[in-house]
């Protein structure tokens, strides 16, 4: 090996060095925000500080129990807490330290839509059953941008490997930063993080009301493919819709005239998707344009979205 070919090599293996180093560095510093969830059952959960007053963020579906739910710190010291509330929606839940904890070691969090992009590094982190801490590298594969009430917020994609228990943890970027919940069951065992935005709106709002009100039409549907001939007679660009498979008598709905048959296309101008897409443009009193597919033609019809009583 000549000297030149030395000197490369020993640069690329600082530079590599280097790199690994960060990415460890950013682990350690999202490290003592992450706990585990223990609700008495077999399996646990990971969670997150997000403020130093005691208020931990998880999954839903990772506390089964709403009684004799504790958390262990990073530091390995057992905390007794109280389930605030739960969406399941987002599946997110809301937990808060008993006995007044002050100073806990709350997580440093991305809070704009701006900062997040596809290729950013990403980092899964979480603390799955008694191994301790666990984390995986990737990238952010895909964002899903959305907004409720006029706020961004987004749902990120990603290639890290979300073991089981990991799903309540962080993912975070390059210098520690939460991004997003890590949720393997809201990506249907893919690697998806509800978005800092979007976690921050649900855990406000559980802890002001324990619940989160939900706008209501009054509908049961499926997702249904769109034929593509149907498609292109309309000028349709997406491929899905929602079949009104039951209109509830009485119902915003039933009193804004969407009919069983009907598919439902767009609220407000914004297309839908999915299920979770109409629950998230539900805004109770908020009176919307909805585009829908009826007899193989194109109509809009202006409902007043109601108050879900929970």
């Amino acid at each position: 090996m000549n000297e030149e070919t030395k000197t490369t090599v020993e640069s690329n293996q600082n530079t590599l060095a280097q790199f690994s180093n960060s990415l460890a560095a950013a682990v350690a510093k999202a490290a003592p925000a992450v706990v585990r969830v223990d609700d008495g059952t077999r399996l646990t959960a990971s969670g997150v500080v997000w403020s130093e007053d005691g208020i931990i963020v998880t999954t839903s579906h990772g506390v089964e129990r709403d009684e004799d739910v504790t958390i262990v710190l990073a530091d390995g010291s057992r905390h007794a807490v109280t389930v605030v509330g739960r969406d399941d929606d987002t599946d997110i839940a809301v937990l808060r330290v008993e006995g007044g904890a002050t100073a806990l070691p709350a997580i440093a969090r991305v809070e704009s839509d701006s900062e997040v992009h596809v290729g950013n590094l990403a980092i899964a982190v979480g603390t799955p059953g008694e191994g301790g801490l666990l984390a995986t590298l990737g990238l952010v594969a895909r964002k899903q941008e959305t907004q409720t009430a006029g706020s961004p917020e987004f749902i990120l994609h990603t290639d890290a490997v979300l073991y089981p228990g990991v799903s309540g943890g962080p993912l975070v970027d390059a210098e520690g930063r939460m991004l997003g919940l890590l949720n393997r069951m809201f990506g249907r065992g893919m690697g998806v993080a509800l978005g800092t935005p979007l976690v921050a709106r649900v855990a406000e709002t559980l802890l002001a009301h324990g619940r989160i009100p939900r706008g209501y039409l009054g509908i049961r549907t499926q997702l249904v493919a769109l034929p593509e001939n149907l498609r292109a007679g309309l000028g349709i660009a997406q491929d899905s819709g929602l079949l009104i498979a039951a209109v509830e008598p009485g119902s915003p709905a039933d009193t804004g005239g969407l009919l069983l048959g009907d598919t439902v296309l767009a609220l407000s101008g914004e297309p839908i998707g999915d299920v979770m897409d109409l629950r998230r443009h539900l805004h109770a009193g908020q009176t919307v344009p909805v585009q829908i597919v009826r007899g193989g033609t194109l109509k809009e019809l202006t409902v007043t979205i109601g108050a879900d009583k929970g």
